[in-house]
């Protein structure tokens, strides 16, 4: 990765929202061991509280959502919520986060394993994840989203271009994303302004999707 991509991503990691691009200023090597040992503190806290999570997502089957995300709000860093997602069934968790503030919401889904995520993503109404997606760019989440849409159900995250009404959103969930056959064909349903402001925008950079949209 560049050294701008591992700054991001430890501010992801983090869930911070304080502009961390200062780091890429590190050597290459000091800030790759500071990401390395950062990504093994965050495994090592999950595999320790493992047993945790399980318990508290079997418990969540049999408490109304609207209270669970009473709880959620008021104890539960989303930190905590995103893990124990990975134990829930994703139709029971989406159900769960229309209970839940929308930027508590982003802040789970930060904290998430994009996998689960995006599971979760393509069983919520598509309002809710746009709104979800803003809470993500207003933060500046812009390397978690890429590997969301990556994930996301295509028709899903097409519907979700499609609302946002953002093209600062798109590019930037465009030019993250890894599948770049994903967001070429997802670009054909963009409307005329949204295709002109990305391209326009990715000419400027020249970035090698410029030419492929």
């Amino acid at each position: 990765m560049e050294k701008q991509d591992i700054a991001e991503s430890i501010k992801e990691l983090l869930v911070s929202e304080t502009d961390m691009s200062y780091l890429a200023e590190l050597p290459e090597k000091p800030l790759q061991q500071l990401y390395t040992d950062l990504q093994t503190y965050m495994k090592r806290l999950d595999e320790n509280q493992k047993p945790v999570f399980k318990a508290i997502a079997i418990s969540t089957s049999f408490i109304p959502n609207f209270i669970i995300a009473k709880l959620a709000h008021d104890y539960f860093t989303p930190y905590i919520v995103a893990q124990v997602c990975e134990y829930m069934d994703p139709k029971a968790a989406a159900k769960i986060g229309k209970s839940l503030r929308v930027d508590y919401m982003g802040q789970v889904a930060v904290n998430g394993d994009p996998k689960v995520t995006a599971k979760i993503g393509d069983c919520m109404e598509v309002d809710i994840v746009v709104n979800v997606v803003r809470e993500m760019v207003k933060r500046s989440f812009f390397m978690k989203l890429g590997e969301l849409a990556d994930l996301l159900n295509e028709n899903q995250l097409k519907n979700v271009m499609l609302k946002i009404n953002d093209n600062n959103a798109i590019l930037q969930v465009g030019i993250h994303m890894k599948d770049e056959g994903k967001i070429i064909r997802l670009s054909k349903a963009w409307p005329a302004g949204t295709r002109s402001y990305v391209l326009a925008e990715l000419e400027k950079m020249n970035h090698p999707l410029a030419k492929k949209l």
